[in-house]
């Protein structure tokens, strides 16, 4: 038999395993028991078999494998079965697919885990444990800290983590420094204050004194006196004994600066403002221990007595001067400090250089080399470090001799052509372009200008604004006819409140807020409606350029534009002058005003980047000054001018302080403005504080162009006034500026005595007056206790504080406080009453002693009838009432009864009647006319007997414009009614009134 035909026995398909696996370990023997294979398995020695369950068990040869087995390699499940063993099994694949080994692989990586887990749970547990003592432990911190014994909890826990403490060690410093004193020792006190805490420290210090201060540091924690002193980085001050000199003022401002670390890096420019203000002071001599002299005597006549105090015949000689009149006793302090105009708290707040006492004699003249005296040294002392403070303006309230002594000193050159400010300003029309050394102008504070101009609604003599006469009953009348109570508006209108920046805001914002008239409201109610919104708008641009946060700088400059545009119309139409608004008081607006735009043109040439805050300009900041300063005294007392001068450094501190805590400080109520956030009057979240800070507006200097500004404030004015579109021509015809509207140069044009009165009707009854008995003597007769700190601790032991007289040492000063013993007596312990004095009015009686229920009556801003003379002839006038007086008391009603009784008085303002035309008339009925804006002369305290209340039809033809109606033959019944009641010797009292182009009233110019 051939060998090719000869048969072998069949082993079946050999599975060969990668190298260093065995087949018992990777074969996936399960998978026979899950799924029919169409094999089996075996293995001999070392190799693996399997064979087909159909293998014919023989084979030829030639092959080593039958075809059944052969076709194992074919099945998809034996080529994954490949697959895996090569490559590995998938950690999804199911647990039948896996071999023995892949199993046990799996097991103990799932053992692993497990104890992994178990591990970490016994760990978290322990954990757990751990935390739970933790909160346990931060409990007691928060227990401990909730209960209050530790007041300085926050440098307590700040040094327990520098030093890297756990919780308990953190709660054993809370026990011992929340141990009991007296049984357990001295307390842990944490080392370490925080910023907070010093500047609270330094606040309780410099206003409530030492005592106050060591109090907060036991009971509070706050830093000691020790450690406060060690912060002052502000030198006291010196006061001028007499008039001031550059050396004392230089002295003055290096000692605020000393301190001060030295601004390095590339040069800068700061602008900074001049501000001075009085301050009331008790007329008191004290001994200045620093230099030996006399405080408290006037600089006006200080020349009259040497000051220096050397032995007893220099206080007895001092005091004999006193008494001769040759020297005063200072009743008032002249403070002057600096103001930076800048966003940095630090450096905007005062900086007071000067104090010098007054006795107010001062000329206009002598003040003007006062004002020279602290620009030199300002000058001198210009440059701190690498910064250049550049004086822009000096600033002060409307006191007329102060005004006259800026007006002399800032505005006596023309502006030169070379300046660089000269082309930014040049082109505005009316402005004044007069300045003083270094383009230096004066500035007027803008709260004593709202206080003003809310005096002008109070005055007697009223406001001419644009022919018609604003009394204040007429102010009252329409505020009550707004809705306001008579208790607000009797506050608004209450004249022995006149520093009341508040009460000035509330009354400008009430009148800027009226109503437009009713079409039945009738004619002169609707003048004077229209003429009271005039003025409220005045008020408006002036009052939101400064507590309006949301303005931009160039809003703010039309602002105050349309306000200077609305006071040349305003002034100027018809001639008005001082019966509009008296002379200082519209020379003091513009001034301010003025000084905007040249402090805004002078910060676009030397620091063009800057921004501008226009609150800063004026005495504001000095005015807060003087209320700590009051605080710190006591509230019931002046400052004299030695504690002025000791004081007013260490004050200048809070002032800072409370510039970077704004939060901490109300603000003194008085010169409190709400602060706005849009033009509509929304109070602002930050009413109780402006400052740099709190604006919300684009403030660059770059972004804003002074012409431009000044052409749209004009467009506003012409806008609120259309008439005064032709008087603005007429005054730029004249070449005039803001000084000069009526071709007269204002500033040195004094106000008549009374331009400044205010309506006695005004007032409310007031309180009665105590009457404190004064006491024996000034000063406790043991001495002062400010005096015996002087002596106990001489500031400048150089000069001594005692003097030998009859053979004893005595204090020099003690000596001044017993010269001043027999000089004078306490006056009351209110300060308001000591400085201003009893009320200016006294109310004598109410308005409530006549009333008209019921009757028929006259009111204000009715239409009456009266008879006036005019170039010798008795005419017929038909007026508008504006005031009513009986007896002494002011009415806004009287019963038509009483209007003959020989105590009425009637004050009216003539209406200026034109003939009637077919447009007013149709029907051809009526022949005279009155209509919105015509008026004529005023007369005042005419008796009731020369009037007759008229009651005219009143014709609303033209939308917006009501108008009277008059008959001729109604007009002469009523003027022959009045003359026959009229007996001989009431025709003296009848009043003259000058003719005028239409008064007496006639037809076609007769």
């Amino acid at each position: 038999m051939e060998r090719g035909n000869e048969e072998v026995p069949c082993k079946g398909l050999q599975l060969v395993f990668p190298l260093g696996q065995n087949h018992h370990v990777v074969y996936p023997f399960g998978l026979h028991s899950h799924r029919s294979l169409p094999w089996d398995y075996y293995s001999e020695g070392d190799h693996f078999y399997l064979r087909s369950t159909t293998c014919s068990k023989t084979t030829s040869a030639d092959s080593v494998i039958c075809s059944k087995c052969e076709k194992i390699r074919t099945n998809d499940i034996f080529k994954n079965i490949v697959d895996r063993i090569t490559h590995g099994v998938n950690e999804n694949t199911p647990l039948m697919y896996y071999p023995i080994g892949g199993l046990v692989t799996k097991i103990r990586r799932k053992n692993d885990q497990i104890q992994v887990l178990r591990l970490t749970k016994h760990n978290d547990t322990q954990k757990l444990a751990s935390q739970t003592t933790a909160l346990d432990r931060h409990k007691e911190f928060m227990m401990a800290v909730a209960s209050g014994e530790v007041k300085r909890m926050a440098p307590l826990v700040t040094a327990s983590i520098n030093n890297h403490e756990g919780m308990d060690a953190l709660l054993a410093r809370i026990g011992r420094a929340s141990a009991d004193v007296f049984r357990e020792g001295p307390r842990y006190n944490a080392k370490g204050f925080t910023a907070d805490d010093q500047m609270v420290g330094i606040c309780a210090l410099r206003l409530g004194g030492s005592r106050l201060a060591d109090i907060l540091h036991r009971a509070l924690g706050l830093p000691g006196l020790t450690t406060l002193r060690k912060h002052t980085i502000i030198r006291p001050l010196r006061a001028s004994p007499g008039l001031p000199t550059v050396a004392e003022v230089e002295e003055n401002i290096d000692a605020y600066t000393v301190g001060e670390d030295l601004p390095t890096g590339p040069p800068r420019i700061i602008h900074r403002v001049v501000m001075l203000d009085e301050i009331a002071v008790e007329r008191r001599a004290r001994w200045d221990d620093k230099t030996n002299m006399i405080l408290g005597a006037c600089r006006e006549h200080s020349a009259n007595v040497p000051l220096e105090f050397g032995d007893m015949a220099d206080a007895e000689l001092f005091f004999k001067e006193l008494q001769s009149g040759n020297v005063h006793l200072a009743t008032e302090a002249t403070v002057v400090a600096f103001g930076a105009l800048s966003r940095d708290p630090h450096i905007y707040n005062p900086r007071p250089i000067c104090i010098s006492g007054t006795c107010k004699h001062e000329k206009g003249s002598e003040q003007a080399e006062l004002l020279r005296i602290l620009n030199d040294a300002a000058n001198n002392r210009k440059q701190h470090g690498n910064i250049e403070y550049r004086t822009v303006s000096f600033a002060s309230d409307g006191e007329a001799k102060r005004g006259l002594a800026l007006a002399l000193e800032f505005m006596k050159f023309p502006l030169h052509t070379s300046s660089p400010i000269y082309p930014l300003l040049k082109p505005l029309e009316f402005m004044n372009l007069r300045v003083g050394p270094d383009d230096i102008t004066p500035d007027k504070d803008f709260r004593h200008v709202m206080k003003t101009t809310r005096g002008l609604l109070m005055r007697k003599a009223g406001i001419d604004l644009l022919g018609f006469l604003i009394t204040p009953a007429i102010v009252k009348k329409h505020l009550m006819a707004a809705g306001n109570s008579q208790a607000h508006v009797d506050q608004l209108l209450n004249p022995n409140d006149r520093q009341h920046v508040t009460l000035g805001y509330q009354l400008l914002r009430e009148l800027w807020g009226l109503p437009d008239a009713l079409p039945d409201d009738g004619p002169v109610f609707s003048s004077a409606r229209r003429a009271l919104q005039i003025f409220g708008r005045l008020g408006y641009h002036l009052v939101m350029p400064y507590i309006c946060l949301s303005l931009s700088l160039r809003e703010q400059l039309v602002h105050l534009s349309t306000a200077a545009h609305l006071l040349l119309i305003l002034f100027a139409t018809d001639g008005a002058g001082t019966k509009f608004m008296a002379n200082q008081t519209f020379v003091n607006i513009m001034i301010m005003i003025k000084n905007a735009f040249f402090c805004v043109a002078k910060a676009k040439i030397d620091i063009p980047d800057s921004e501008f805050f226009l609150i800063l300009l004026g005495t504001d900041r000095l005015e807060k000054l003087f209320g700590l300063i009051r605080t710190a005294v006591g509230t019931d007392t002046n400052v004299d001018i030695y504690q002025l001068s000791t004081r007013a450094s260490n004050l200048t501190e809070i002032s800072i302080i409370l510039a970077l805590r704004p939060h901490w400080d109300r603000g003194p109520k008085r010169i409190k403005l709400p602060a706005v956030i849009n033009e509509k009057g929304d109070v602002s979240a930050k009413a109780d504080h402006i400052s740099p800070a709190s604006c919300l507006g684009d403030l660059h200097v770059a972004n804003v162009v002074p012409h431009a500004c000044w052409l749209d404030g004009r467009l506003i004015a012409e806008g609120i006034v259309p008439e005064g579109r032709e008087t603005l021509a007429k005054l730029a015809a004249k070449k005039v500026d803001i000084f000069s509207p009526l071709g007269e140069y204002l500033l040195h044009m004094p106000d008549a005595p009374d331009a400044f009165t205010a309506d006695p009707a005004l007032l409310r009854p007031s309180p009665q007056e105590t009457n404190d008995p004064a006491p024996e003597s000034f000063y406790d007769p043991d001495g002062d206790i400010e005096d015996a700190i002087a002596i106990e601790k001489p500031l400048n032991p150089k000069h001594s504080p005692h003097v030998v007289v009859d053979g004893k040492k005595l204090s020099k000063a003690s000596i001044l406080s017993q010269l001043m013993q027999g000089r004078s007596v306490r006056l009351s312990t209110d300060r308001t009453r000591r400085v201003a004095g009893i009320p200016a009015f006294k109310s004598t009686s109410t308005n409530g002693l006549i009333t008209s229920d019921n009757v028929p009556t006259l009111h204000i801003s009715n239409p009456i009838a009266a008879l006036v003379t005019c170039e010798d002839k008795i005419f017929l006038a038909v007026a508008q009432v504006n005031r009513i007086a009986f007896g002494s008391t002011d009415l806004d009603t009287l019963p038509l009864d009483l209007l003959a009784d020989i105590g009425t008085k009637i004050s009216f303002q003539i209406l200026r009647l034109l003939p009637a035309t077919e447009d007013d008339d149709p029907d051809g009925r009526y022949d005279w006319r009155w209509s919105l804006g015509g008026f004529e002369s005023t007369c005042v305290n005419v008796p009731g007997n020369l009037i007759q209340p008229l009651n005219p039809t009143i014709s609303n033809r033209i939308p917006g414009k009501p108008m009277y109606l008059f008959t001729s033959d109604a007009l002469l019944h009523v003027a022959s009614g009045i003359q026959s009641q009229l007996a001989s010797r009431d025709f003296d009292s009848i009043p003259e009134v000058p003719r005028s182009e239409k008064f007496p009233y006639r037809h076609l110019g007769a």
